[in-house]
Parts: structure tokens; C-alpha cells; sequence
């Protein structure tokens, strides 16, 4: 039958992607700082005047 080496290839490469992609996932995680709007305090201004 020959070496079934493209199977193993694609398995080796699947399993690297998906260990970059936790990494990836990991590291936004605990850089990703909680946003703040600061901004609608200029609009209620100018609607009050």
C-alpha cells in the first residue's frame, strides 16, 4: 500500500494550528482591558444647553 505519510502531515499540522490558536486566544484574554464610554457625557452636554 506505501507510507501513509501525508495523513500523518496533515494530523501533525492540524494539532500545531490548533495549539497556536489556544495561545492566541489565551493571550487576548488576559490583555484585553474592560472598555469604558466616556463619551455621551459631551452629547448630554450640548442637548442641556
Amino acid at each position: 500500500m506505501g507510507q501513509q505519510t501525508n495523513k500523518i502531515q496533515k494530523r501533525r499540522r492540524r494539532l500545531d494550528y490548533i495549539e497556536r490558536k489556544k495561545v492566541k486566544a489565551k493571550a487576548a484574554a488576559v490583555t484585553k482591558p474592560a472598555k469604558k464610554k466616556a463619551a455621551p457625557k459631551k452629547a448630554a452636554a450640548a442637548a442641556a444647553e
